[in-house]
């Protein structure tokens, strides 16, 4: 036990130290770590207030009906997946493709204690997102229920919340990696689980979008199990079922009896998991870091395919877009995700309009007068919003330097100016994010018809707003880039450059809403506002990563 202890905080020690030694320049700052993950925390609250608000009215009409245990319990069912999906992308760093593994496996240090110290450094990263989901239902109940009994259930709650999810996901990836040999490679692991986690990310939105047209007894009735896959979820996570029963339980009784029930599940799984762990783990990592790729021979027509004479510009560009979208790593998680977007907003309100016949939102939609000049300015709002968080999504250029890597020297040793090579870079983020926001706004024209001046408004603040984020991110990683990992991930995952560019994206868009909101009621101020505004942050923009960014090149070694 003591091994393990001492286990659990050598890996916690080194985790932690990348995630809060922030160097800036070259030397370490110790305040840069937790004011960056501070910022996060504050872009985060936005989101906390919207989920209690969704929750705290929902749980105050099911607490009416005598039916709060359901709505409580899908919340967990809901948390839990979404815990599940996340570990099947975490655990594997965890468990297999982290450096450590190689020279764990010698040390005297019995198997049990291994697999329990990595899978409570696992453990840690979902308790974050369980208190955070179990806090803000705490919030959202504290009308309906007592504050002592609520205090006690939403504790037990928070501490087993995590672990059957993380259960079925570690040993899913433990019979993966024993019996499917191709999956050890951790690029065809990213890109199967992703696309994986994508499709049912996309079945959940419709799903969950189909709830809206139920009427009270629909509702009622599937939450209480009618469709299987209530049921199934219900029993798939247990402990989510009897906590939902413990917070409604008018008596003490009950709520102690369910919460029993809630821990016995707990530990049951964490029985299943070591079981099968003792059995899978060590016959799937063995052979591990052995190389799973085979070599391509060049043939003549290759080599002359590559040589044929382009522009330097346009030669620079066309490789960081062949590189972008043929690692598994980066295209997941630096564009599929911006592509993605404008699917689940289509598959999102499609349930919605049609589902409102004759007096369906697409009524509404077609009653918006865009020629009132009030209108117009939310609409040149709303672009700018849509734009900002859009832009910031695609973290394509906040990655650009880190994952050159140790190769990021060649960048000096190419003959283009430093300039060229960040347009460049630039520009393949620019592509990206421009195809995202075609297929979102052209089924909006369509949709709204907006004047021809107001189209050609929107057109030009939407593209500031993609310019100014898509170089700011790029000077964000030549300020800090991450050049040493031993696999991609490290520097697409694992890159706080990310974290800047979405919530800034995130809370630039929040800016321009509250900017819009008090002060920009006419279309003419509301353009002048946010084009020149647009115009000033992309010149500010521009230069820092064509001026002093290509200092930072030239000194970065």
């Amino acid at each position: 036990m003591r091994k393990c202890w001492a286990m659990v905080k050598i890996f916690l020690k080194v985790i932690l130290g990348q995630m809060f030694n922030v160097k800036v320049g070259s030397t370490e700052n110790k305040w840069a770590g937790p004011m960056i993950w501070g910022l996060v925390v504050v872009s985060l609250a936005p989101i906390a207030w919207g989920i209690y608000y969704m929750l705290n009215g929902m749980y105050a009409v099911f607490a009416e009906w005598g039916y709060l245990n359901l709505m409580v319990g899908l919340t967990l069912n809901v948390g839990s997946l979404i815990i599940f999906m996340l570990s099947l992308l975490t655990a594997p760093a965890i468990f297999y493709f982290s450096k450590d593994v190689e020279y764990i496996l010698p040390l005297p240090v019995k198997p049990a204690q291994i697999i329990g110290a990595k899978f409570a450094v696992a453990m840690v990263f979902e308790y974050m997102l369980a208190v955070f989901l179990v806090g803000i239902m705490f919030a959202a109940l504290l009308g309906n229920v007592g504050v002592g009994a609520l205090t006690f259930n939403m504790v037990l709650t928070a501490l087993t919340l995590p672990i059957l999810p993380m259960v079925y996901s570690t040993v899913i990836i433990m019979l993966l990696m024993r019996f499917v040999r191709f999956i050890r490679n951790p690029d065809k692991y990213n890109w199967i689980i992703g696309i994986a986690g994508l499709g049912l990310g996309v079945i959940f939105m419709v799903y969950s979008q189909s709830m809206f047209s139920l009427d009270e007894e629909a509702l009622l009735a599937m939450l209480m199990g009618e469709p299987v896959t209530m049921t199934a979820l219900n029993l798939v996570f247990a402990t989510n079922y009897f906590a939902g029963l413990a917070v409604s339980a008018s008596d003490f009784g009950g709520m102690a009896l369910n919460q029993l029930l809630n821990v016995f599940f707990a530990f049951v799984g964490l029985s299943v998991f070591f079981f099968a762990a003792r059995a899978l783990y060590f016959k799937g990592v063995i052979g591990l870091s052995e190389s799973n790729s085979g070599g391509k021979k060049m043939t003549r027509e290759d080599i002359m395919t590559g040589a044929v004479g382009q522009g330097i510009f346009r030669a620079y560009v066309m490789k960081e877009i062949r590189v972008l979208f043929r690692s598994p790593v980066a295209f997941m998680n630096c564009v599929l995700m911006v592509l993605f977007m404008p699917v689940l907003l289509a598959i999102s309100f499609v349930p919605i309009i049609t589902s409102g016949g004759d007096e369906g939102i697409m009524e509404l939609l077609a009653a918006i007068d865009l020629s009132d000049p009030r209108t117009a300015a939310i609409a040149l709002v709303a672009v700018a919003i849509l734009a900002l968080t859009m832009s910031g999504a695609a973290t394509i250029t906040a990655t650009a330097i880190s994952r050159e890597g140790r190769n990021f020297f060649v960048m000096k040793y190419l003959p283009v100016r430093y300039q060229t090579q960040l347009n460049a870079k630039a520009a393949c983020g620019l592509t990206v994010i421009g195809v995202g926001m075609l297929v979102v706004f052209i089924p909006l024209f369509i949709i709204f018809r907006p004047p021809v001046l107001l189209a050609f408004g929107a057109v030009l603040i939407a593209a500031t707003c993609a310019v100014f984020l898509n170089y700011l991110g790029l000077f964000f990683d030549l300020f800090k880039p991450k050049l040493e990992w031993d696999n991609e991930a490290e520097a697409v995952k694992q890159n706080m450059n990310i974290l800047l560019m979405i919530f800034g994206g995130m809370g630039a868009a929040a800016g321009v809403g509250f900017a819009g909101w008090f002060w920009l009621h006419t279309p003419l101020v509301a353009f002048i506002a946010l084009f020149g505004g647009g115009l000033l942050l992309m010149g500010l923009a521009l230069y820092l990563v064509l001026v002093k960014g290509s200092l930072m090149l030239k000194n970065l070694y």
